[in-house]
């Protein structure tokens, strides 16, 4: 009987460390998680994976109109507070293809990037 309570005890800083290792490595693979898609239209991914490695979440307004003018995306006007609405022309480097998309930035209010929504907009032509 008593090696039966010694085998318990030392099993519990064992079972310990399964359960640090496991929590660690759902935490892990918590933090390398893709942030979802924007879109489930394919011909505007590459255009959401852009915007998504550019313009994170909690990015401020200022910085998101700055990206757009800098890449000289067309502005349009805003219908709801708290938005930013731009017509975004992308080739896409995996299909070589032009995408774009109408995007409408949402922000809090303290001005930070919630999300955006994408929309499928004509392309320009390729020169």
């Amino acid at each position: 009987m008593t090696l039966s309570c010694s085998r318990n005890k030392s099993t519990a800083p064992l079972s310990l460390v399964f359960l640090f290792s496991f929590l660690t490595l759902c935490l892990a693979l918590g933090a390398c998680k893709k942030a979802a898609p924007h879109t489930s239209d394919p011909q505007l991914e590459g255009i959401d994976q852009l915007l998504a490695k550019e313009l994170p979440p909690g990015t401020t307004m200022d910085r998101v109109v700055r990206f757009l003018h800098v890449r000289g995306y067309e502005m349009r006007d805003a219908t709801e507070p708290h938005t930013v609405v731009a017509i975004v022309h992308h080739i896409n480097p995996q299909t070589i293809q032009p995408e774009a998309a109408r995007v409408t930035f949402r922000f809090d209010n303290d001005l930070k990037l919630l999300t955006y929504d994408l929309q499928p907009a004509p392309t320009l032509p390729i020169r």
